[in-house]
């Protein structure tokens, strides 16, 4: 980075610091909230609520709304404690308050079985436990601030989560995660509880990961990620889920944000439509920053610039016994990787390919909450999702035009109506059910160029509306019985069928969790999931013997899977934590090939395209299984640590019979972070965090050189498919880190953040292809030393 652009930097920061730290006083703000029963989301009035470590003490109690507000609370890290009669204790910690904007939060407070015991529970907040009470293993919640704090998340949810047990990533220049060996292709995104499709920029068919996510962490609050046996009313998925919830504005005052960095250039509002009202809104634009330069005409010596734009947002409107929010999340993206301009440079393309690239997606809701009584509340929700991915190639030889080789334009729609009925019958028994029909919708067209034909050949050329469609239906229904506040079960059963081909599955759930002492727990958790198939799939086409064009997959089944988890957990102290888990996962009903191949739908997403085939049956076989450890020491004292050491092994089998590595058998994966704040003044915070990865290498097939060199395609490379995933690259290693200085002013609060990803510029090998100038195998490499910078401003 040019020696000049930091010491102007530093001197822009100091600047800043001087003039705010002559301001003379100390910075105040405001902590308020609701307090709420966890399982009926009904209010809890008188419920006690103090500042920890206040001199004088600071305490109120919550209003007949269960709202509280605590003022005139100096800027920097607070925690709240909430009691109560009848009630665990609630603990929420780190609250990081600055001077530009109010902290609001939303405590869910959990009745206790027996009232002579007191237990402390740390609320929605304690980040060993699900926020999703239903969950018994394999689940834990996760803030906001973890996703910005991190070193090497750049903000992003999904790389957040590949710092946790179970989890690993792909590939750098992506977001994909891996769960316990699973395809990334089976992970499931929730948002308001409405299924989203690819929350991210550049985003193919059937995938559910890409370059930059479309996901704002400004308008994210506290939510939930799950790696295997789900709670029952998580359906039609394998891998895992991503649980998120958006925040409301604040309905008291309006608030602003401006952001700048590797996202993008970034706005944001939220207040309240009417001042004195209950109703709010909140709302943040999004837009690349790339493009804002070569706009600008700042040149990058590539035509390659990720042009992407995004908005969210949400509108809340509260009323009596109930309230109606709408959300939105939308995102366009394109980009071009030209191999035919002298000035393209790009590691994401072949040798003599040119490559047009985008996405569109949108998915809205409206959620409508009824408290019933005080026991119980229901939700009607009503969402439409859209998704639109696009792909033209060119291929030519050297010194050559280029030619048309493939096109594709695929689309997906779905309209969606949820029901959720949630009750406590007392305080030993609970229950949550529902059902959702979805209505699906899609355009797919893709083609590839027949040069012996001289015309274009349909790989999928099907299309229907929302009249016309296909539907899905589920229903669902799980029970929490607490037999002490010691021992409880989580009893579940899910259904799902699916209209196009009549097909049907019951899946059982079962949760169990025994506190075996003060402060340690055993977690058994039992599943079985299924999974539709990519509507690519289900209509590919193929030509038969008589020249007649087949669709072959319309009655494949769902994929299926047993899950199986055991774990323990320990709070060694109030603020370090170690838990482990052990987990087997067996996949049945795979897709695979009719003819004898390697093929299987297991390993989608390991490489790009539409990933999958015609002829396809449902024989395949896959199986996962391991063992994960975390140690955690919670943020205290200005410092924190996470140590995940994930051990794994998995295998499938094609239509071959023989059984292999999966594409992401990666064996293990050890992540290892650490965080420590400085405390400079009332006013300044300067922040260190580093982030060290070290995995098993991607799995690979072998190159035929010899095919590779005879085939006609300009960029083809052609592999040994019978020694499918039989190799392996060199252990991957990655160390990040991230300087942050916080600063606070009257009005103002504002954040500087410089990282870097890879600081050690470790070269770890992504794949390998065949470079027909050079007639040579070539490795292509992931992501090198790479700096970035990001500055926030809350006004």
């Amino acid at each position: 980075m040019n020696r000049k652009y930091i010491q102007a930097l530093l001197i822009f920061v100091l600047l800043q610091t001087n003039s705010f730290s002559q301001e003379s006083g100390a910075l105040l703000q405001t902590i308020r909230g609701k307090v709420v029963d966890q399982q009926t989301q009904m209010p809890l009035p008188g419920a006690n609520v103090i500042l920890l470590n206040s001199d004088p003490l600071k305490a109120t109690a919550t209003n007949v709304d269960g709202e509280f507000r605590l003022q005139n609370v100096p800027v920097g890290r607070h925690g709240i404690m909430v009691s109560f009669i009848g009630y665990h204790n609630g603990l929420v910690n780190n609250l990081v308050l600055n001077s530009a904007r109010e902290t609001v939060l939303y405590i869910e407070l959990e009745e206790k079985v027996e009232t002579t015991e007191e237990v402390l529970v740390v609320g929605n907040y304690r980040k060993d436990m699900a926020l999703n009470q239903m969950a018994s293993v394999s689940a834990r919640a996760f803030t906001v601030e973890e996703a910005s704090r991190y070193a090497g998340t750049r903000e992003d949810v999904a790389r957040m989560a590949m710092n946790f047990a179970g989890v690993s990533g792909a590939n750098d220049s992506r977001n994909d995660i891996i769960v316990r060996g699973n395809t990334p292709s089976g992970v499931l995104w929730q948002l308001e509880d409405v299924e989203i499709p690819n929350p991210n920029h550049f985003a193919a068919s059937g995938t559910t990961g890409g370059p930059v996510g479309m996901l704002n962490n400004n308008t994210l609050r506290n939510s939930d990620f799950f790696t295997g046996a789900f709670p029952a009313e998580y359906g039609n998925v394998f891998s895992g889920v991503f649980d998120l919830n958006m925040r409301e504005g604040n309905n008291e005052k309006y608030e602003f944000l401006g952001q700048v960095g590797f996202n993008g250039f970034e706005l944001g509002a939220e207040g309240p439509f009417k001042k004195g009202s209950k109703s709010s809104f909140l709302a943040n634009y999004r837009y690349s920053t790339l493009q804002v330069f070569d706009l600008l005409g700042i040149s990058f010596g590539t035509s390659g610039i990720p042009k992407y734009q995004d908005l969210s947002f949400k509108m809340n409107f509260p009323f009596k016994n109930g309230k109606i929010s709408w959300f939105g999340l939308a995102g366009v993206s394109s980009i071009s990787m030209l191999d035919s301009e002298d000035n393209t440079a790009d590691l994401y393309t072949s040798e003599g390919m040119d490559l047009e690239n985008g996405s569109e997606a949108l998915a809205s809701g409206i959620n409508l909450a009824l408290f019933h009584n005080e026991n119980t509340y229901s939700k009607f929700i009503l969402s439409y999702v859209n998704q639109n991915g696009f792909t033209n190639m060119d291929q030519f030889d050297p010194g050559e035009s280029p030619e048309p080789f493939y096109r594709e334009d695929n689309s997906e729609e779905r309209l969606t109506f949820k029901y959720i009925f949630n009750t406590k019958f007392n305080r030993k028994l609970s229950s949550r059910s529902g059902f959702t029909v979805d209505r699906y919708a899609y355009q797919l067209y893709s083609r590839i160029w027949d040069e012996d034909e001289t015309m274009w050949e349909y790989l999928l050329n099907n299309k229907k509306s929302i009249a016309e469609g296909p539907n899905l239906f589920r229903t669902y229904s799980q029970f929490v019985y607490k037999f002490s506040d010691k021992f409880e079960i989580k009893p579940g059963i899910h259904f799902i069928y699916f209209g196009l081909n009549e097909r049907f599955s019951a899946e059982p759930r079962l949760g169990a969790s025994w506190k075996s002492g003060a402060n340690t727990s055993l977690n058994f958790g039992y599943g079985k999931h299924s999974k539709l198939q990519s509507m690519a799939t289900y209509f590919i086409e193929s030509v038969n013997s008589s020249g007649e064009t087949e669709i072959t997959n319309k009655n494949l089944d769902f994929t299926k899977a047993h899950h199986w988890v055991l774990g323990f957990d320990a709070l060694l102290s109030d603020h370090l934590r170690l838990k482990t888990e052990t987990y087997y996962q067996y996949l049945y009903d795979v897709p695979v090939e009719k003819k004898s191949s390697t093929f299987s739908l297991v390993n989608s997403g390991a490489g790009w395209g539409l990933n999958t085939r015609n002829n396809m049956k449902n024989e395949g076989e896959a199986w996962n299984y391991g063992v994960e450890f975390t140690l955690e020491k919670f943020y205290h004292k200005n410092y924190y640590f996470l140590t995940t050491l994930s051990l794994f092994d998995s295998k499938y089998t094609g239509s071959d019979g023989i059984k292999r590595n999966t594409a992401f058998n990666g064996n293990f994966v050890v992540n290892t972070l650490a965080g420590r704040e400085f405390v400079l003044s009332s006013k300044s915070t300067l922040v260190f965090d580093g982030r060290v990865t070290w995995a098993g290498g991607n799995r690979y097939t072998p190159i035929d050189i010899e095919a590779s060199r005879n085939t006609s395609e300009a960029f083809g490379t052609e592999y040994f498919y019978d020694l499918a995933y039989s190799e392996q690259f060199a252990n991957y290693f990655k160390a990040d880190i991230k300087i942050g200085f916080r600063l606070d002013g009257k009005k103002v609060s504002q954040l500087w953040e410089f990282y870097v990803e890879n600081v050690t510029n470790h070269n770890n090998p992504l794949n390998q292809t065949y470079s027909k100038s050079k007639d040579a195998i070539e490795t292509v490499y992931q992501l090198g030393f790479f700096p970035l910078f990001n500055y926030r401003i809350y006004f």
